[in-house]
C-alpha cells in the first residue's frame, strides 16, 4: 500500500511502500479516505515525542483521519465491518497511521479517541475535526470564561483557531482575535466580534480600545513568545492565559495574578463525542485550507503549502 512515512526519527517523509498491516487482538483494520496534517505529526516525525509511547518503524505516519473499517480482530465490540470511523489514531505502539491507504487502530487508542462518523458527515470534514477541534474545546473549558466574558484568541485563522472562535462564540463568549486584515472578515464570519491585526502595535496596547477593562482569557494558538509578551496585563485578575503551543516559559506560568498553563490535549474520547455533537448540531465547522493528494503530505509536513484564505485545516485524500 501507499503511506507517507519515515525510516527512523528525524527522518524526512517521504512517499513509500509498505505491506498491508493486519488487525491484532482488540484492533481495527481502517481503509483510509482522508486524512488531515497537524503539528503533532511533525513533532512525531522530528523525534521529540519519542519519550511519549512506543513507535515502530518503518512508521507511517498520521493521527487524523476517517475511513471505513475493513477487518477487526479478536475482541473487537463496539465498532463492525462496514462501520465509518474517525478520530486521533494514536496506538501503543504506534505504526500505521492516517497517511495511508489502509491503517490499524486499537479500537480505544490507547493515547487517541475514535467514533463513528455521523451518517450526514463526509469523511473529508470528519478527518479535519478530531486533533484541532478537542484540542480548541479543551482549551476554552480550561479558560472558564464565563457567558459574556471576553477571550483573545492568538493565532485565529489556523487549525485551532477556526474552531476556538466558533465554540467560543456558541457558548455566549465574546471574540476578539488576531488576523491578518484581508482575512478580517472571514474570522468575524466564525463568530469573532472584534479583530486585532498582528504587528499594528503590541497586543497589550491593541486590546485597550475593544477591551478597556481587560480579558477574562488569552488563548495563545501559535507559540510565538514576542508576540504574547505584555499580553498577560491585558488579563483580569483571576483570568487565564493559555497556550496550546507551549508558548509561555517559566516567567509567564510563575504568575499567580492570573491562571497560566501550557496545555497538552486531555479528555480525548470525551472531547470527540462533545466534537462529534457540535458538528452534528451545525454549530461549529471544520475551515478546511488545502486539500492535497496523498503524496503531497511530505510538502505539506515542511509548511511547503499556503491557502488563499483562512489555513484552517489540510487535508489529504487518500482514496
Amino acid at each position: 500500500m501507499r503511506a507517507v512515512g519515515i525510516e527512523r526519527f528525524g527522518g524526512t517523509p517521504q512517499l513509500m511502500q509498505l505491506p498491508v498491516p493486519e488487525p491484532g487482538s482488540g484492533r481495527l483494520q481502517v481503509a483510509i479516505e482522508t486524512a488531515a496534517v497537524n503539528p503533532l505529526d511533525r513533532a512525531i516525525a522530528s523525534g521529540s515525542l519519542a519519550g511519549l509511547g512506543e513507535y515502530r518503524f518503518p512508521l507511517a505516519l498520521g493521527m487524523d483521519g476517517a475511513g471505513t473499517v475493513i477487518a477487526v480482530g479478536d475482541g473487537v465490540t463496539r465498532f463492525r465491518v462496514g462501520d465509518r470511523v474517525f478520530g486521533q489514531f494514536w496506538s501503543r505502539p504506534l505504526q500505521f497511521g492516517t497517511f495511508a491507504e489502509v491503517s490499524v487502530v486499537q479500537e480505544t487508542p490507547a493515547f487517541g479517541a475514535l467514533a463513528a462518523v455521523p451518517d450526514e458527515l463526509p469523511s473529508r470534514e470528519a478527518a479535519a475535526l478530531p486533533t484541532s477541534g478537542m484540542t480548541a474545546l479543551g482549551a476554552i473549558d480550561h479558560a472558564r470564561v464565563p457567558e459574556g466574558g471576553t477571550v483573545f484568541v492568538i493565532g485565529a485563522t489556523g487549525g485551532v483557531g477556526t474552531f476556538v472562535v466558533q465554540a467560543a462564540a456558541a457558548r455566549g463568549i465574546r471574540v476578539i482575535a488576531t488576523a491578518p486584515a484581508r482575512l478580517a472578515e472571514q474570522v468575524r464570519g466564525l463568530g469573532a466580534t472584534e479583530i486585532v491585526v498582528p504587528g499594528a502595535q503590541p497586543f497589550g496596547q491593541a486590546l485597550r480600545g475593544p477591551a478597556p477593562e481587560g480579558v477574562d482569557a488569552v488563548l495563545d494558538l501559535v507559540g510565538d513568545r514576542s508576540l504574547i509578551g505584555g499580553v498577560a496585563g491585558a488579563v483580569r485578575d483571576g483570568g487565564a492565559l493559555i497556550s496550546t503551543a507551549f508558548g509561555l516559559d517559566e516567567q509567564f506560568l510563575a504568575d499567580e495574578r492570573i491562571r497560566t498553563m501550557n496545555y497538552r490535549l486531555d479528555r480525548k474520547p470525551a472531547r470527540l463525542i462533545e466534537l462529534t455533537g457540535l458538528v452534528t448540531a451545525g454549530t461549529i465547522r471544520p475551515v478546511i485550507g488545502t486539500d492535497l493528494p496523498l503524496e503531497e503530505a511530505p510538502r505539506a509536513l515542511a509548511g511547503g503549502v499556503g491557502a488563499t484564505g483562512l489555513r484552517g485545516k489540510t487535508v489529504l485524500h487518500v482514496r
